[in-house]
């Protein structure tokens, strides 16, 4: 793999601070959540997890923009403490007639303005396989994969939110790419995928049980029984 011309990251293959921190979050998704991938349906690939309904039935836009927002906020203030370390992960996906430069600049101002103080240094960049490709699918596309390491009390979770929130719903503003906030502190992976819900993973049951006790009502009734039985 060679840097692409115009990056502003750093890639994998080119060594230093970046390739340690891109092999730690790999070794610590390898060791902790063996056999998982960063992808869509995260809920439906892992043992333990739970998944959360957030816009339910509301229809109109702006007001199913602040459940949503009061929702996601609220979960993740549950399972995050200020002093956390967590791995800013946001995936993008490129072909030949969507190479990284048509959007490295969206992901640059997705890490400047929801992570305070962040060292552009310390933001690293890998290539790896399509995420969603199939067995006998021959394509072009790959997927990029942007990471940070930081405390959970420099990235702006209420800001975050709500542009992930906003993006489904024609709002603005709205943020780029797929996003996964991973706690190496507790073992945690919470993915707001869009308006309609959230999934939060873990190694174990103990870090979720409060969660799944106090918000049980927001839980998606689809997979009620399924997360009954995890949590039973």
């Amino acid at each position: 793999m060679t840097e692409h011309s115009g990056s502003a990251f750093k890639v994998l293959e080119k060594g230093g601070n970046d390739m340690e921190h891109n092999q730690h979050l790999d070794d610590f998704l390898l060791r902790i959540f063996t056999g998982v991938h960063l992808k869509s349906p995260l809920f439906y690939n892992v043992p333990i997890g739970i998944r959360f309904e957030l816009g339910g039935n509301i229809v109109a836009f702006e007001e199913r923009a602040e459940q949503v927002k009061e929702r996601a906020i609220t979960l993740f203030d549950a399972i995050n403490q200020s002093d956390d370390n967590i791995y800013f992960v946001l995936f993008m996906d490129s072909w030949n007639e969507h190479p990284i430069k048509a959007f490295e600049k969206d992901v640059f101002k997705v890490f400047v303005n929801y992570v305070k103080r962040i060292d552009l240094d310390k933001i690293c960049m890998k290539e790896q396989e399509f995420r969603h490709k199939e067995a006998d699918e021959i394509d072009d596309t790959v997927t990029i994969r942007y990471c940070a390491k930081v405390k959970v009390q420099d990235v702006d979770v209420n800001s975050l939110i709500g542009a992930i929130a906003n993006r489904t719903l024609g709002l603005e503003p709205t943020v780029s790419g797929d996003i996964y906030l991973i706690n190496e502190t507790n073992r945690t992976i919470f993915h707001f995928y869009d308006d309609r819900g959230l999934d939060i993973v873990a190694e174990n049951t103990k870090v979720l049980k409060k969660v799944y006790e106090q918000y049980n009502h927001w839980i998606l009734d689809y997979d009620r029984e399924r997360i009954n039985e995890i949590f039973s």
